[in-house]
């Protein structure tokens, strides 16, 4: 890409950078919230379980909702309902309504996630897709770094509740840059009005195509598979941290920063690997060994083994989702990929809340390692599914 083509991708670039940054900031701290609120790391799962919830709600629709109207409005919308809502949660003292709060942001999180990742592709030539990727992935490796490093010192100098006020900003000053990027229509169906018939026809154009490139599905679920799990395994993370690592708030806040860290050195590496490395061999590499670092984390007992987990799984989660967004990108046509993605993203988190549930009951059955020992294998059989099977694809 010359200095002209590169001036709206960048401004992409830096959205897509302070609102992951933001979005670490309030993870750590809704997490810590819940946590302190209740003791209880089922409480913290469920929070982990309104995402994929979420995703079921608006995923049958928002995939036509997207794929007929400007999507750069639907995102800035999005990101200012996120912040209206985020303002209210340090003034809230009930649980459940945390939850409910916490949902409808994760409602506008469901629709915004496909509705950027169609505009992403309208913006981008074919040819420079895997390059811009890459760079994506840098800059979600670098927020990885600086989120919970921020994080950190907001909760030194400040409170939970200010760093989600911080998110607040986050999410202006995101609306903000999105507002400068270009207006793109990218289907036949912009403009008509969304009505349930024309949903029913979506979905029947969703499930012809489906069936037509169904060895594409068969990747997409799998891989999608390997990171439900990681999602799930997430859900754990601060009761692991605290129950058998022991940690203190900024000694956890350090253990993520080294999968930042992890991920910002591996982000550096697929900016390099892209130029002679395919798709499916960065997707089928990367996500084995993402299963592998988690087989490490789980097994361990010290804050040495947990982090050198945490920093292989990082390092490799950006080869993994380099090669995925590449994939996908080249697999599913622009004017169809709201629907598409929306859809099959509705089953794979449909799939995450009844695994995030199902480990949140279980650690009150069984001891938190033991239910992320038995995750962190079980992500370890999916992902040596995935790379037989893209391995067999790139031989073809």
């Amino acid at each position: 890409m010359n200095d002209i083509t590169w001036k709206f991708p960048a401004l992409y670039l830096s959205a897509v950078g302070i609102a992951n940054i933001g979005g670490w900031v309030y993870l750590l701290a809704i997490n810590l919230m819940v946590f302190e609120i209740t003791g209880s790391a089922l409480a913290v799962a469920g929070l982990y379980m309104i995402k994929p919830f979420a995703h079921m709600l608006v995923g049958l629709w928002a995939g036509s909702l997207i794929d007929r109207v400007s999507t750069k409005h639907l995102m800035i919308t999005l990101d200012v309902v996120r912040a209206s809502l985020l303002l209210m949660i340090p003034f809230i003292e009930s649980i459940w309504i945390i939850y409910v709060v916490v949902l409808f942001i994760q409602l506008a999180g469901a629709i915004f996630e496909p509705a950027s990742f169609t505009y992403m592709t309208m913006l981008l030539p074919e040819q420079d897709r895997k390059r811009f990727n890459a760079l994506l992935s840098f800059v979600h490796s670098g927020a990885f770094v600086l989120g919970p490093a921020l994080a950190g010192v907001l909760f030194m100098i400040g409170s939970l509740e200010m760093a989600l006020f911080f998110n607040v900003a986050v999410f202006i000053l995101s609306a903000g840059l999105i507002s400068l990027l270009p207006m793109l229509v990218h289907s036949s169906d912009t403009g008509n009005r969304l009505t349930f018939r024309g949903i029913r026809e979506d979905w029947r154009l969703v499930w012809n195509s489906s069936k037509i490139a169904f060895p594409f599905v068969v990747v997409y679920m799998a891989f999608q598979g390997v990171m439900l799990l990681t999602a799930a395994l997430d859900s754990m993370e601060v009761a692991f941290a605290k129950e058998v690592l022991h940690l203190s708030n900024p000694a956890y806040g350090s253990l993520v920063s080294v999968a930042g860290i992890g991920f910002l050195i591996g982000a550096v590496c697929t900016n390099v690997l892209v130029r002679f490395t395919s798709a499916i061999q960065l997707m089928g590499s990367g996500t084995i060994m993402v299963a592998g670092g988690y087989v490490i984390y789980s097994f361990s007992t010290t804050y040495l083994m947990a982090s050198t987990g945490f920093f292989i799984l990082s390092f490799f989660l950006s080869l993994a989702n380099t090669g995925f967004i590449t994939f996908i990108q080249r697999n599913i046509p622009i004017e169809m990929m709201g629907r598409i993605s929306s859809l099959y993203g509705m089953v794979a988190h449909t799939v995450q809340l009844l695994v995030v549930l199902f480990m949140g009951l279980a650690a009150r059955w069984f001891t938190v390692q033991e239910v992320v020992i038995s995750g962190s294998i079980l992500m370890l059989i999916v992902a040596l599914f995935l790379i037989v099977t893209v391995s067999r694809l790139f031989e073809q």
